[in-house]
């Protein structure tokens, strides 16, 4: 009797842990987000922003060169498109850039750093097109990819792709949650496969990431490997302040640099964040 009630518990015992395998197998058990539950949860925090002030750390690959790792403070505002940039670091210490779309002849206004341009001084200002030579050359991706928000519309034109039932662009899947030093906590993390011809960064496929902060719920941190591992682009926003609420003083190139001629407009003493901040 004792022998019969052992193996009665034992079967039932079997048919428990099997059927915990099988609830567990099945798709969507995970506690783990999906891709499209990062990226919604993003949309919507970055919806209430309007504004931001952040420090960049950025390295590249250009023409198949690591460039050397650049340190930038950055101020953007999403309505209309405008970024400040002021390179903080050694690499191109001093060096300023403006750019807001449709403004200013819409061109990338520049304040150079010494060196980057042979026999001229530091400090001289230059004003580029957005898709000159010079800016091609400098990085290889255009300033209007410059940002969470394009991030953000990036991870989710791809997602829209796949809803279409388009995977030429390649698949995305969640990856996570992985302890990264940028973030003091484990950290999900979208993850685009690129096929080969995908990406002009990426043209034998690769892998770029999007890693969402685990406190803002924004991808703050991008980084993309070439099929060998090698990695060729590292971007890191970091020192947020979001919700800055920058108007068109902050990106008005003739206030931020006048020259000595120049006659003060209205407003123009009034610098609620300045372009020095972190």
């Amino acid at each position: 009797m004792e022998r019969h009630t052992n193996r009665i518990w034992m079967g039932m015992a079997t048919c428990v842990v099997l059927m915990a395998g099988v609830v567990l197998s099945q798709p969507g058990s995970s506690d783990s987000p999906r891709a499209r539950d990062l990226l919604q949860a993003a949309r919507e925090r970055y919806s209430r922003v309007g504004s931001y002030i952040a420090r960049l750390t950025r390295h590249e690959v250009v023409k198949g060169e690591r460039q050397p790792e650049e340190l930038i403070l950055l101020k953007f505002r999403d309505r209309p498109w405008s970024a400040y940039m002021k390179w903080l670091g050694k690499e191109g210490h001093g060096r300023e850039g403006i750019y807001v779309k449709g403004q200013h002849e819409n061109k990338i206004h520049m304040r150079l750093a010494a060196g980057d341009i042979p026999f001229v001084p530091a400090g001289r200002r230059m004003a580029l097109s957005p898709d000159g030579a010079l800016v091609r050359a400098a990085s290889p991706h255009p300033i209007t990819e410059l940002g969470i928000g394009a991030a953000i519309d990036k991870v989710g034109s791809l997602q829209a792709a796949l809803d279409r039932g388009e995977a030429r662009q390649g698949s995305l899947n969640v990856v996570g949650p992985q302890q990264r030093g940028e973030f003091d906590r484990p950290a999900y993390g979208i993850e685009h496969r690129v096929p080969a011809g995908g990406d002009p960064m990426l043209t034998d496929g690769g892998r770029r990431t999007y890693y969402f902060d685990p406190v803002t719920g924004l991808p703050t941190v991008i980084r993309a490997v070439d099929n060998t591992g090698r990695e060729v682009e590292y971007y890191h926003y970091d020192r947020l302040q979001l919700s800055a609420h920058l108007d068109d003083d902050d990106f008005d190139p003739d206030r931020l640099w006048p020259t000595p001629d120049a006659t003060p407009r209205a407003g123009a003493a009034r610098n609620h964040s300045g372009p020095d901040r972190p």
